[in-house]
């Protein structure tokens, strides 16, 4: 788990394996009651926001909705896992 403060607000990060190929997620969540947010994360380190996936959506404390970008770590963790998962993915 990782934590980022923004704008008043605690946000919560945990980097997860995910269902799909070739990509890690990371989910995050606010202290405030709301949905969840879902990035998925490329072997490059590309971030893609997936909050249209089902059971996750936009930020309810940001007039944009978007969620604030994953700490360095948390994406440095997530890019190992995508490595991992596309190694494994040739075989």
């Amino acid at each position: 788990m990782y934590i980022k403060r923004y704008r008043g607000h605690t946000y919560l990060y945990q980097v997860d394996y995910g269902e799909e190929a070739a990509v890690a997620r990371i989910i995050v969540r606010s202290d405030a009651a709301g949905t969840e947010g879902l990035f998925l994360v490329k072997q490059d380190g590309s971030l893609e926001p997936a909050d249209d996936r089902p059971g996750f959506g936009s930020n309810t404390l940001r007039h944009d909705g978007l969620w604030p970008t994953p700490p360095r770590e948390a994406i440095r963790d997530a890019v190992v896992i995508a490595r991992q998962k596309a190694h494994t993915a040739d075989y």
